[in-house]
């Protein structure tokens, strides 16, 4: 019997902190705080590195309600005191094996999710920086070159769309260009994002061309993911390895082998019974 049903604490604080993640994701902030707040003190006396990075993956994710990382803790202390409860009926050591996990699926998840946004947000910002050469090419300025990019909601993904809209929010509001695209970057995590943001600033200071910065840019970031591709069709070879050797190949040397094997038994079987 597997551990989690010999233990069904340990699939009930799973279960729990999945619940609370989930939760946090489609409709952050709606926990309550007399059940987010408690959780949050005991996060707070981690270290502080810790903590920094568990928001910046947080954030990364697309979590930006003011009480989400309230309810990231809730998601990580409540199923690791539930699951400590087990400690009452078992071993010391097994309560700390089943704690363990229990506290860190919440990273887990968190890594899984940031990666995902993170390639997602690639994939789109070769399209969003040609439509942006169309419109500076065009005329527009460079604000209202990201503004109307950011409200075609159907050219570009909802990651980057959502980050173009704060990102021609704040300087509509009069924040720095070089400020706002360091925050663009740290929201999100994009190196691409960080030398675009790099680029326009010193296209800026130079006098170049915006429009052949946004070119080259795409055509950079176009050949970087086709040189990634390759890259991963390159290693498919030592990724089936494993299973070619030990899933496939006994299977077919059986199939190979097998009748010649039976046939060979057959013709000495004579000779060691007689």
């Amino acid at each position: 019997m597997s551990t989690a049903l010999q233990y069904p604490e340990f699939l009930l604080a799973f279960c729990l902190g999945l619940v609370f993640l989930v939760k946090n994701q489609r409709s952050p902030g709606n926990l309550p705080l007399w059940l987010t707040a408690p959780a949050l003190v005991l996060l707070r006396r981690l270290p502080e590195g810790y903590q920094r990075w568990l928001a910046k993956l947080q954030l990364w994710s697309g979590w930006r309600s003011n009480t989400a990382f309230g309810a990231l803790a809730a998601a990580k202390i409540y199923p690791v005191i539930l699951t400590g409860f087990t400690g009452i009926f078992l071993p010391l050591w097994v309560t700390v094996l089943l704690t363990i996990p229990a506290f860190f699926t919440a990273d887990l998840v968190l890594v899984v999710l940031s990666r995902r946004r993170k390639a997602r947000i690639k994939e789109s910002l070769p399209q969003a920086l040609d439509l942006m050469v169309l419109c500076v090419d065009a005329g527009l300025g460079l604000d209202a070159t990201i503004s109307r990019i950011a409200s075609e909601k159907s050219a570009v993904r909802h990651d980057l769309n959502d980050e173009l809209m704060i990102l021609g929010r704040d300087i509509l509001l009069g924040m720095e260009r070089e400020k706002a695209y360091q925050d663009l970057y740290s929201r999100t995590g994009v190196e691409e994002l960080k030398s675009l943001g790099a680029s326009l600033n010193q296209a800026a200071q130079l006098g170049i061309s915006i429009s052949k910065i946004l070119r080259a840019q795409s055509e950079f970031l176009r050949t970087k993911l086709s040189q990634q591709a390759e890259e991963k069709a390159a290693k498919l070879p030592i990724y089936m390895a494993f299973p070619l050797w030990f899933c496939i190949m006994p299977a077919l040397m059986v199939i190979v082998l097998a009748p010649s094997f039976i046939t060979f038994f057959e013709y000495i079987k004579p000779m060691m019974f007689r």
